[in-house]
């Protein structure tokens, strides 16, 4: 009999690692929280994004940089990219 009650004392442990957390986190839930509040997407942030994914892929079938030409494209297609990132990180860090 002392094997059948070490196997429910394991399933009991078991049980109460798994089930205690999300018993004591029930009363944490009512409250809505942004998960990354410095990461908010806000609609400019979303065409910046769009507009950063399509540049460099528009220019890059104008370019054509797989046949030559590949320094032009880094020139033409990610360096405004590059910079516009970096003059908008740049001017955050001022405002904060």
């Amino acid at each position: 009999m002392s094997g059948f009650m070490e196997i429910i004392l394991i399933i009991a442990v078991v049980l109460a690692i798994f089930m205690l957390p999300r018993l004591l986190n029930r009363q944490q839930d009512n409250e809505t929280r942004q998960p990354y509040p410095g990461l908010r997407l806000t609609g400019w942030k979303r065409v910046a994004i769009v507009a950063s994914l399509l540049w460099p892929a528009l220019i890059a079938l104008y370019i054509k940089p797989w046949n030559s030409g590949w320094h032009i494209f880094l020139y033409l297609g990610i360096g405004p990219v590059a910079l516009a990132w970096g003059i908008a990180w740049v001017s955050r860090g001022f405002r904060r």
